[in-house]
């Protein structure tokens, strides 16, 4: 599948809270793969729980925003060449490297984004640049992140922390590992 759906919670307590409606979201045209399989250019998004990195987006940081923010200037990068030690970091070029990503872009993918941390050990050809962004459409894939109409975007940006985790599985694997990650009881 390459579409699904984000929902946010927060614990009160022992218990959990959801958070808004769930947002329809987009990922990777391949579908989702547990991260550990994930491979550069598979086209699949990452399976998993990932922590959440620095946020990036075409003008100052908007109001509300916690993680760290970068504006994303003409010449901030990440880094896709599996030969360079910059490999799956944000970076200013120029830098000698063979391959990145522009992150202020010509169009409005990466109005907004956010870093997924889906392996800081930066192994090369485990995969680069996942973020959460703006989607094309509600139909459209990408080719490995996960994306979701502005707004979406927008109010989670204004919601999540640095300590926020992203849980990103199939339902059948979310219903695997619920009880033992401690995650809240999936609605039908």
């Amino acid at each position: 599948a390459t579409t699904g759906e984000l929902r946010r919670w927060e614990r009160d307590g022992t218990a959990w809270r959801a958070v808004g409606a769930p947002v329809p979201v987009v990922v990777g045209r391949s579908g989702l793969l547990p991260a550990a399989d994930k491979r550069e250019g598979d086209g699949a998004a990452p399976a998993g729980r990932f922590a959440l990195g620095d946020a990036t987006g075409y003008g100052n940081k908007p109001r509300g925003v916690r993680l760290r923010y970068r504006v994303a200037t003409p010449e901030l990068r990440c880094v896709d060449d599996v030969a360079a030690p910059e490999y799956n970091t944000l970076t200013a070029a120029p830098v000698t490297w063979r391959s990145d990503e522009k992150m202020r872009r010509d169009d409005e993918l990466y109005r907004y984004t956010i870093f997924v941390r889906h392996h800081d050990a930066r192994a090369p050809g485990m995969g680069s640049c996942i973020f959460l962004h703006v989607w094309r459409d509600a139909t459209s894939p990408t080719v490995g992140c996960t994306a979701m109409a502005l707004a979406d975007l927008r109010a989670l940006l204004s919601w999540v922390d640095p300590a926020t985790e992203l849980v990103q599985l199939p339902r059948d694997e979310y219903e695997k590992r619920q009880r033992a990650w401690g995650l809240p009881a999936q609605r039908k």
